[in-house]
């Protein structure tokens, strides 16, 4: 009896075994309808929407097939079978009721056994030279497989509609630093994600089995399968990769130049920049941004940048949520952010972000790092001019770090060993210092508290004196509610302030002081609740206090009179939503609104003037007074953002956008760069905000074999009330400003071109830009044109821009990087001649901006030398020998004239007029791969 029960048992078993393989083998979708001469990818969309399964394919395989079908009970499997069975396409239907389509390729649904045979040395995915990837090659030669690991997230209820939501961190396994801008791709389902500041990502999936690929700048590719049943969360380490070169690299990976949403955008890691040659040996992530397309110096040495033919106050600096407003060092010789703490650096100047506004050209947003989370390392460097460290490592083992900062200079021996007397007594010192703690206080939660300091002391001979330093901190909160819905929460100070003492003429000696502060709230939202959508909502609030302070005479001497320019307070507030709309596979939409606004308070003096005339000084009629609690004038406006990426194939594709932004701070200077002397100022009753609207499209390509990505952008750029300062403007005078300055309109179009080579020994990218930007200044009175009211070239109109950064690596050890750079001078206005009234010269200038100064072109090189590459050491360093301005050209920085005996002399000024040769040395704790 028992005998017979096991034998029963046997058969049963073996009878449902049968049954449930030939179940399985013959798993079907039912469905009803009627479809009549329907396209295939019509008739998929439907299915797909009354049964809540997903059809895989590729367009090109089924764009002639149509679908003839009628009835209540209708089977899949049959009507495929009948309609494929003249074409060459294969399906299969999975045991979760995906169907998956080939072009002519059966789907083998069981692999061999590899239970004997040697370990796979290769990578899976990676094509060798037989055009198979080392799994196929696996496959065929019967040899074992590589191991993949499989992730099981959420837990299995049964069903297989429901959507999960799955959400994680991204780290570096060697510190537990969270990585920005990783890359998380489906390729089945041709989606993917992107970590944020946090190193977090998020995802709606169907529950299914996934092939996950990972990228990381730096780091080795990551390939894992997922099991999705449920919402669920993971944490995802990778390693650190010893590429070629890839110590600079811009744009994350192919997944930003080809699939993301994303246009005008760079990222820069900075982990390993230490091949780029630079002036006086100095790391400076600026110098690096100056080398994309549509981002040019305004001079060399000096402070600010153009982006797209915009001013240089048309971009804001962000370093982990505190906005820089000088972010130069000796007046643009270097950058105020020591590299040494720099993790990440994104600039965006096409389609800005909707949570992003306030400027016109641009956003750099600069992340520090987070530290060490597992040990305390070190690393630093010395340079003929500069001496920098950071140290960084764990509070509490995997759960809180810091990291924190120090550079300062010893230039004044430089200045000493110059003939020139004005330099040579001359005295220039500087110094930043940076802090940071993070804490992932729990799975919900993590906290960044930064600081962050700068200063600058600068003496030109007996003539002038500055001083000038940026001070900010940043509280930052990343809560996750639930798996579908996470917020960023921050509050940011900053506040810049400066000196200066002028002592040029005896009886015209002066000093004045300057400070504007900024407090910034922020709330940031993200819901990804929907499978195709990615919402983001928020709003921010930021008090401006802006001390134009008083100009005072300096100096017993000084026949200058007192002028208090006086304190302005504003309140810019901003509310915003966007949804990234995943339409299709090929096609995806991302929609924006922002809606700004702005109030200037009081107290204030408003000065009136006649109805249609002029603001000038003898037209002031009367003065409006207004007290502390009183609105002056109050402005606001939607900036509506849209764009969309289609994916032409898998590596290319076109992407659109529109964008537009408003402005309501301007920078008063009536020089083309930036100077310690120049100050902001508020958008007030007279003077409105500055509104712009840009239009881009472009074409994006990655050739995955050759390492070579490609992209061309062609943009247009519309800007009304873009402030311009009439001839004779004098800032520190008691005129009210409007009478010193007018508005009007910039008009900006342009083509860049971006190749980028980032594998084999020799890497590097070549950008160009042709741009074109004119200025109109109108108006019915003459007072109120500029160049008699005819548009004319504005003063960062440069139509040429090439960039060529290259490095040959002949090995680990050592590599070779030379640079190029050319730029057609910018415009500026020259004296045409000289006429006398009554005895006194006067001298006759051409309109604005008619000429141009010498075309800029520079070559340097690099030579990096690493130290040896054993993998146990306490500290692993490098040298870099730096030549810069190789061909020692004498770039014009300005022309000048003078007029003797009635002849007019021109002069032109060059800051670096002979090659610059440097050595510096760089330091870290660990080996050669230490982070």
């Amino acid at each position: 009896m028992p005998e017979l029960r096991a034998k029963l048992i046997l058969i049963i078993c073996v009878f449902f075994s049968f049954f449930s393989v030939h179940a399985q083998e013959k798993k079907d979708v039912v469905f009803s309808g009627t479809f009549k001469n329907m396209p295939f990818v019509q008739f998929a969309n439907e299915v797909e929407n009354q049964t809540g399964i997903h059809i895989y394919y590729h367009p090109d395989w089924v764009e002639e097939i149509t679908i003839n079908a009628e009835g209540e009970e209708l089977s899949l499997r049959k009507i495929l079978s009948e309609q494929f069975a003249t074409a060459n396409i294969k399906f299969y239907i999975d045991s979760n009721l995906n169907i998956y389509l080939t072009g002519g390729t059966k789907i083998i649904t069981e692999l061999p056994d590899y239970s004997s045979g040697s370990e796979a040395e290769g990578i899976a995915g990676v094509e060798g030279e037989d055009g198979l990837t080392e799994a196929e090659r696996n496959y065929i030669t019967g040899r074992k497989a590589l191991k993949i690991e499989t992730i099981v997230l959420g837990n299995d209820d049964g069903s297989t509609k429901r959507k999960a939501v799955i959400t994680g961190k991204i780290k570096d396994a060697d510190n537990y630093e969270p990585l920005i801008g990783a890359t998380v791709y489906i390729e089945d389902l041709k989606i993917g994600a992107v970590t944020d500041l946090y190193g977090q990502f998020s995802i709606v999936l169907k529950p299914g089995k996934y092939n996950v690929t990972l990228n990381s700048m730096g780091m080795k590719e990551k390939n894992i399968v997922w099991q999705v049943y449920s919402n669920a969360s993971t944490d995802i380490m990778m390693e650190s990769g010893l590429i070629a070169l890839d110590e600079v690299q811009i744009s994350a990976s192919s997944y930003h130049n080809v699939e993301g949403i994303q246009m005008g955008y760079e990222r820069v890691s900075l982990k390993k920049m230490k091949e780029i040659p630079v002036v006086l040996g100095e790391k400076d992530i600026i110098k690096v941004a100056l080398m994309l397309p549509g981002v040019q110096s305004v001079g060399e040495g000096s402070s600010g940048i153009n982006v797209r033919g915009g001013s240089a106050d048309q971009n804001m600096f962000y370093i982990n949520k505190v906005p820089v407003y000088n972010t130069s060092h000796l007046f643009g010789f270097f950058t105020s952010f020591n590299p040494e703490i720099v993790n990440d650096f994104t600039l965006y100047k096409s389609n800005i972000p909707a949570n992003y506004g306030g400027r016109l050209s641009s956003i750099f947003n600069i992340s520090s790092r987070n530290g060490n989370k597992l040990k305390t390392t070190a690393h630093g460097g010395i340079s003929p001019v500069t001496l920098n460290l950071a140290v960084e490592g764990p509070i509490i083992k995997e759960k809180v770090s810091y990291a924190v900062s120090a550079r300062t200079t010893y230039s004044d021996w430089i200045l000493k060993n110059v003939s020139d007397y004005d330099i040579k007594h001359s005295k220039a010192s500087f110094y930043d210092l940076t802090a940071n703690i993070h804490g992932e206080l729990n799975e919900k939660n993590q906290m960044n508290v930064f600081g962050y300091y700068s200063s600058d002391d600068f003496r030109f001979s007996d003539n002038n004196i500055y001083n000038y330093s940026n001070a900010g901190a940043s509280v930052n909160l990343n809560h996750s509610f639930s798996p579908e819905s996470k917020a960023d929460f921050s509050l940011a100070y900053s506040k810049y302030q400066l000196e200066n003492v002028d002592l040029t003429s005896l009886a015209d000696e002066y000093s004045h002081s300057y400070s504007i502060d900024h407090l910034e709230l922020r709330s940031d939202f993200s819901l990804f609740r929907f499978e195709k959508h990615m919402i983001e909502y928020g709003l921010n609030s930021i008090l401006y206090i802006n001390n134009r302070g008083e100009v005072n005479p300096y100096g017993t001497e000084s026949l200058r009179t007192k002028v208090v320019l006086g304190e302005e307070k504003a309140v810019e507030s901003a509310i915003y939503i966007s949804d990234k709309y995943s339409i299709t596979p090929r096609l995806t939409l991302n929609g924006g609104l922002r809606y700004s606004f702005y109030s200037m308070f009081g107290p204030a003096e408003v000065c009136t003037y006649p109805e249609s005339s002029s603001k000038t000084l003898d037209n002031i009629m009367d003065t409006l007074s207004y007290s502390g609690s009183d609105i002056v004038k109050s402005y606001s406006g939607l900036e509506p953002r849209v764009s969309f990426t289609y994916l032409l194939r898998r590596n290319n594709s076109i992407k659109a956008s529109y964008n537009r932004l408003q402005q309501y701070l301007f920078l008063l200077s009536n020089t083309f760069a930036i100077s310690p002397t120049d100050y902001w100022k508020m958008a007030d009753y007279y003077l409105k905000p500055s509104v712009s609207d840009q239009v881009s499209i472009g074409y994006y390509q990655n050739y995955n074999k050759a390492g070579v990505n490609m992209s061309v952008e062609l943009y247009r750029k519309w800007s009304d009330r873009i402030l311009e300062f009439k001839d004779g403007a004098d800032f520190f005078s008691s005129a009210p400003i409007e009478t010193q300055t007018l508005q009007g309109k910039q008009d900006v179009k342009g083509v860049e071109l971006m190749v980028k080579k980032t594998s084999g020994k020799f890497t590097g990218w070549m950008s160009y830009t042709y741009s074109k930007s004119t200025m109109l200044v109108d108006g019915d009175n003459a007072e109120d044109r500029i160049n008699y009211g005819l548009a004319y070239p504005s003063n960062y109109d440069r139509p040429h821009s090439l960039n060529l950064a290259s490095t040959l690596r002949s090995n680990r050890r050592l590599s070779v990087s030379l640079n190029m750079v050319y730029y057609t001078g910018r415009p500026t206005t020259f004296p045409v001649a000289i006429y006398y009234v009554d005895g006194r010269q006067y001298m006759q200038y051409s309109q604005r901006n008619e000429f141009r100064i010498p075309d800029y072109f520079r070559m340097d090189l690099s030579i990096n030398l690493e130290g040896n590459l054993r993998n146990k050491k306490i500290a692993h360093s490098f040298w870099m020998l730096n030549f810069y301005n190789l061909t020692g050209r004498s770039n014009a920085y300005s022309v000048f004239f003078t007029s003797d005996d009635g002849n007019i002399e021109s002069y032109k000024l060059s800051i670096f007029n002979q090659p610059i040769v440097t050595l510096s040395w760089n330091f870290k704790l660990g080996n050669y791969a230490s982070n």
